[in-house]
């Protein structure tokens, strides 16, 4: 097993994508300028990897956040 050390260390999928190891989850965030804020400070804190999906509802704040 490889020792994970840091927001920078990967998983490679089965296409051959690398995905950051940590990730930031969005689930339970709600709509708005929370989800935006909440995504901006992820990132600004470094994390690279967002989980999102459209049966939370707040997918387009998140993108914004993104943005």
């Amino acid at each position: 097993m490889t020792e994970l050390n840091g927001m920078t260390d990967t998983f490679t999928l089965n296409n051959g994508v690398e995905i950051p190891v940590v990730g930031f989850g969005t689930w339970q965030t709600p709509d708005g300028d929370v989800a935006q804020k909440s995504v901006e400070a992820a990132i600004a804190a470094g994390y690279r990897h967002i989980d999102t999906a459209a049966m939370y509802g707040n997918e387009e704040t998140v993108g914004a956040g993104i943005q």
